[in-house]
């Protein structure tokens, strides 16, 4: 299968795209500046950005689907996630976004005090939440991270249906198993049109 992989060279979307390789799928990683870009083979490298929307276009034209591990870094406009979100919702290509649990399309499944918390600390908030209203509506898959964490992953991780979910505190997301999880999704679709929430353990 060809992935392109959004964000890439963030610290999950290395892992997607390593996560990609190992399964020995064709990886295309999407960056800014391709001479930053961390791998020496085995990769495709495209220069690619969103705010430039028919250079993202053009590079997932061939795709059979775009992994989205797009982030926004300090001093970055929040838009990056909405706008990128809303070039590749066009491109009529199945996507896999990373989401964050508690906001946008999951905004009240972690309850009252942290969702005021969240739209407090987020300086991204309303554009995540328009991220994953655009990536939905043409039917991709947001999975919802808990808190990212670089510790190893054990194999335990599973997406779970939002309906219904609401728990008190934010659960911990290795970021190795975000990026399994979101390849695996890439690989057999079952959140078509949906949230799948990320638990492990």
């Amino acid at each position: 299968m060809k992935i392109a992989v959004l964000g890439a060279t963030g610290q999950t979307g290395r892992l997607v795209v390593d996560q990609a390789v190992e399964r020995g799928h064709e990886v295309f990683a999407l960056v800014r500046r391709p001479a930053a870009a961390p791998w020496s083979g085995g990769v495709h490298v495209v220069q690619a950005d969103v705010e430039v929307p028919e250079t993202v276009l053009a590079a997932v034209a061939d795709m059979d689907v775009v992994i989205s591990a797009l982030g926004v870094v300090k001093g970055q406009d929040p838009r990056i996630l909405s706008d990128g979100a809303a070039v590749v919702a066009s491109s009529g290509k199945r996507v896999v976004w990373l989401g964050a649990l508690g906001a946008g399309a999951t905004t009240g499944k972690l309850g009252g005090l942290n969702d005021w918390l969240l739209r407090k600390v987020l300086s991204d908030w309303e554009a995540k939440g328009l991220a994953d209203d655009a990536v939905l509506a043409a039917g991709g898959t947001v999975v919802a991270s808990g808190v990212l964490t670089n510790r190893p992953y054990r194999g335990d991780g599973r997406l779970v249906s939002a309906s219904g979910f609401r728990r008190s505190l934010p659960p911990l997301s290795p970021r190795a198993g975000i990026a399994a999880l979101m390849v695996a999704e890439a690989e057999h679709p079952v959140f078509v049109g949906e949230v799948g929430i990320a638990l492990f353990g």
